[in-house]
């Protein structure tokens, strides 16, 4: 079953996975939400050429914003507008350092994000992956049912997690500490498990990728997977 959803391991943006209102309320029960993130994936540089099967099942399928635009292309202020809806002059995280996963952040906007919402209104909440380039891993954020967070920023081996609580450090064996497989795993077991447990209970789970942020570490079988690609060239373009 892994390599079936190998596939969903590099996204340009996110994507919602929701049914309709409509379908909500006719059918009295909640849905569940899946929201998947890639770090630094530029839609300049062609990268969804690359990836057929996420354009065809995710895009095709689904519903493709292509006039969408990010507020601040930052990495944390970026995050943390995802997390809580706000613009920068309201969350104040204004740059990878400053307030970037501050005091002041875990005492005001961290405490209004959605998956504190949801969590409210009876979703069971889970998070896989990098959270804030400045996340300390000394806290779980406020809202989250079960946490598996990446310590600082972007890294496929050698970094360590948060998970609920406790520290883990990997090395650098791919099967088991490749940091991308690791959230797809994880993220598929949470949601057997859970639904299988709960089965009436809705469920959150973001699962959120470290790729293709650097270091640009691809996993192996991939890594001589276009070597006469060239990186589009748009210098000539632009006056």
């Amino acid at each position: 079953m892994l390599k079936n959803y190998r596939y969903f391991i590099k996204w340009l943006l996110f994507y919602l996975i929701i049914s309709c209102c409509s379908q909500h309320y006719v059918n009295g029960k909640k849905n569940h939400i899946i929201l998947l993130l890639t770090d630094d994936q530029d839609i300049v540089l062609q990268s969804m050429k690359a990836m057929p099967y996420t354009s065809r099942i995710l895009g095709k399928q689904g519903a493709e914003f292509v006039n969408a635009f990010v507020t601040t292309p930052v990495c944390c202020p970026s995050r943390s507008s995802i997390l809580t809806g706000m613009y920068v002059h309201n969350h104040q995280v204004k740059t990878n350092n400053a307030n970037c996963s501050s005091p002041a952040w875990r005492r005001g906007p961290e405490r209004l994000t959605f998956a504190k919402y949801l969590q409210d209104a009876g979703y069971i909440t889970a998070f896989f992956g990098k959270y804030l380039n400045e996340y300390d891993g000394s806290y779980i954020p406020v809202g989250w049912s079960h946490w598996v967070g990446q310590i600082k920023n972007s890294r496929y081996y050698n970094y360590t997690l948060n998970r609920n609580g406790k520290l883990e450090k990997h090395g650098n064996n791919y099967h088991q500490d490749y940091f991308t497989d690791l959230i797809v795993r994880e993220g598929i077991r949470f949601l057997r498990q859970t639904t299988n447990k709960y089965p009436n209970k809705p469920i959150l789970m973001v699962l959120s990728m470290p790729a293709p942020h650097g270091t640009e570490d691809s996993a192996p079988q991939y890594q001589n997977r276009y070597p006469r690609i060239r990186v589009p060239r748009y210098s000539d373009k632009i006056k």
